[in-house]
């Protein structure tokens, strides 16, 4: 079993592309975040930056090139490999709707990784939900709701707290805004600058320029089938 080595990069790729059919989406884009750094991710859209997320996440194979995280062959290694090692690489998506099974409460939307991946009891499991819920400012009184009981912001919150609740050292952010208005977007900022002080290491995809200059440390500017660093 592979496991994750101390590297000077948290997550790389090299020369990384990615096609459908004949066209590429993405094509030999080579990325390094460091623990603790964000790498702001920006470009038009359909320029291919959710193609970019989904591939580090294990979600889409390249078609070229490779994925690297926490030193592990991300990019080369099986999905029954890969599990073990889910909870160092999270993701919040832009539309949180679509992210949250509809039949569930939000207690058992974030107990859910806790109990697959092994730790604690179930009075730990629910003292570690109600702890991230308050950290993002999700109500508890609503953890017994469903997500169609909640707003576009409170789904986002609390698909942020089931991202981190595992406590995870690379978080991927598609958008992470787009739900939020600006006191719970700017909340959510301070949060993710605290992550960063405490060592997570963000991707973090965005049009929203204000968020970008305040919380990423580089910029990967991409267009169809090619990135330029900035």
């Amino acid at each position: 079993m592979w496991e994750p080595t101390s590297s000077d990069s948290a997550l790389e790729t090299e020369d990384l592309g990615v096609r459908r059919g004949q066209r590429w989406i993405l094509r030999d884009l080579s990325l390094q975040v460091a623990p603790g750094e964000a790498l702001g991710v920006i470009g038009e859209s359909g320029a291919g930056k959710t193609t970019l997320a989904l591939a580090i996440l294990g979600l889409l194979p390249p078609s070229e090139g490779s994925i690297r995280m926490m030193g592990l062959p991300w990019s080369d290694m099986s999905e029954a490999q890969r599990r073990p090692h889910r909870p160092l690489l999270q993701a919040v998506f832009q539309d949180p709707m679509a992210s949250l099974p509809p039949h569930r409460t939000g207690w058992e939307i974030l107990k859910e990784p806790l109990a697959v991946q092994g730790p604690g009891d179930e009075h730990q499991r629910r003292e570690m939900a109600q702890a991230m819920a308050e950290r993002v400012k999700f109500p508890v009184e609503a953890l017994g709701q469903r997500p169609h009981q909640w707003s576009g912001g409170l789904a986002q919150r609390l698909c942020l707290a089931r991202a981190l609740v595992l406590k995870p050292r690379i978080l991927v952010l598609d958008e992470p805004l787009s739900a939020l208005d600006p006191t719970l977007g700017s909340y959510l900022m301070s949060l993710l600058l605290d992550l960063k002080a405490e060592g997570l290491s963000l991707l973090f995809i965005s049009h929203h320029m204000p968020a970008v200059s305040r919380i990423c440390d580089r910029l990967l500017l991409i267009g169809p089938g090619r990135a330029a660093p900035g």
